[in-house]
């Protein structure tokens, strides 16, 4: 399984972190084979995302939490290169 097919619920509770926004989630898992991290990023605006949703957006692998950007920056990235519109055509 990659990281892309990893949904909410199952990251939560890998989650070393999890930080909202207001524009969605990140939630940051360790990748255990080479000590590294992966920011999973849901969309859901303010609401929760549900159990079963996969992530939007993946960003890693990351050394350090200051490598992790808000949902909001990634949300304004992804708008700002046209991919924003790619994913709304999946959700």
């Amino acid at each position: 399984m990659t990281w892309a097919e990893l949904r909410y619920e199952e990251a939560c509770r890998r989650a070393v972190r999890i930080v909202g926004d207001g524009y969605g989630d990140v939630v940051i898992v360790p990748d255990g084979d080479h000590g590294d991290m992966w920011a999973l990023y849901y969309f859901f605006w303010g609401q929760e995302p549900p159990p079963e949703a996969l992530p939007h957006w993946v960003d890693g692998p990351l050394r350090d939490m200051g490598e992790v950007r808000p949902p909001y920056r990634v949300k304004t990235w992804l708008a700002e290169t046209g991919l924003e519109e790619y994913l709304n055509d999946v959700d």
